[in-house]
């Protein structure tokens, strides 16, 4: 056949063409078809071109970018963003029910996106024809919620693997609440055990400051949260409502109960809590402080007294 080629301009197969009418160039076939494909019975051929899913990304992308063969628009803050709808409900669940569905959208040319950034929306339809988005600290918290918003998995889990990859004593509160807020269960398990294994550091920062009295008292009532001492604890709930005074005292009590005063040591409970004003100011802050007195006066009563405050917590050395 080589030598054919040479002496014609095209060359013709005849309609029944077989690759056994190739047999005595079997060693030239067989290469090709180990590197694009493999013969699985008869004359049966597959071919597999491992380029193709990407150059049809890149294909789309190229469409999509010059406005071509789209059917819908995206609009976000005054900006326009054409596609494709197999496209968008190909990678994103909320765009498949919204266009697979009986919904008005199904119908329009034109869709408003609410409660998302352009620019972040712009980097979900990048990711959705690339396959690729850069995450950053200027921009995880807003991926994460237009991805769990848009209910695109895979991006919603890549954020939350870059803010545990990132989590620290001064982030690890926000990150868990912003956590719970977005469904993120796994993540918000880890910040939780990052906060409880590490209460003394994270307790000094901003975010726990401003921890919400619900939270607050969930953490605190919880058996795995690790100190050295019950003081660490207590002076962190001070410092927690010294930065608000005026909104929390009326509550405090309520953290206080949380606190386990019994397990202080009866030199400070009486040198530095009983001596509290804030202490003093509040009856059922007393009433916690004589049931912590009376553990420690009445040792041979303790059996009696029967509630979580009487739990000693694991130590930093467990």
């Amino acid at each position: 056949m080589a030598a054919h080629v040479g002496k014609r301009d095209t060359m013709s197969l005849p309609v029944n063409f077989c690759p056994s009418l190739l047999r005595g160039h079997r060693g030239s076939m067989e290469s090709v078809m180990s590197i694009n494909g493999s013969c699985e019975s008869g004359d049966d051929y597959r071919y597999a071109e491992i380029s193709h899913p990407a150059q049809m990304l890149a294909g789309l992308q190229t469409l999509r970018r010059s406005s071509k063969l789209c059917d819908v628009t995206l609009c976000v803050d005054g900006r326009e963003f054409p596609s494709h709808k197999c496209v968008l409900a190909a990678f994103s669940s909320y765009f498949d029910a919204m266009f697979s569905g009986n919904m008005v959208e199904s119908h329009q040319s034109k869709i408003t996106i609410n409660g998302i950034e352009a620019c972040i929306l712009e980097k979900l339809l990048d990711y959705a024809y690339t396959s690729e988005i850069t995450i950053n600290r200027q921009n995880v918290q807003n991926l994460l919620a237009a991805s769990n918003l848009l209910e695109i998995t895979q991006v919603k889990e890549a954020c939350c693997h870059y803010l545990e990859q990132n989590m620290d004593e001064m982030n690890a509160v926000g990150i868990h609440c912003f956590a719970e807020i977005h469904a993120c269960d796994e993540l918000q398990q880890k910040s939780r055990d990052f906060i409880l294994q590490n209460f003394t550091a994270v307790s000094q920062h901003e975010e726990f400051n401003n921890l919400a009295q619900g939270k607050l008292t969930e953490l605190l009532s919880d058996d795995e949260l690790i100190v050295d001492s019950e003081e660490t604890v207590y002076e962190a709930v001070m410092r927690w409502l010294d930065h608000s005074s005026e909104t929390r005292l009326g509550e405090f009590h309520h953290i206080l109960e949380c606190v386990r005063l019994p397990m202080i040591n009866p030199y400070y409970l009486h040198d530095f809590v009983e001596q509290s004003d804030v202490i003093k100011s509040c009856d059922r802050c007393k009433k916690l402080v004589d049931e912590a007195k009376n553990f420690h006066l009445l040792p041979d009563r303790r059996t009696e007294f029967n509630n979580k405050r009487m739990r000693i917590r694991k130590s930093a050395g467990v």
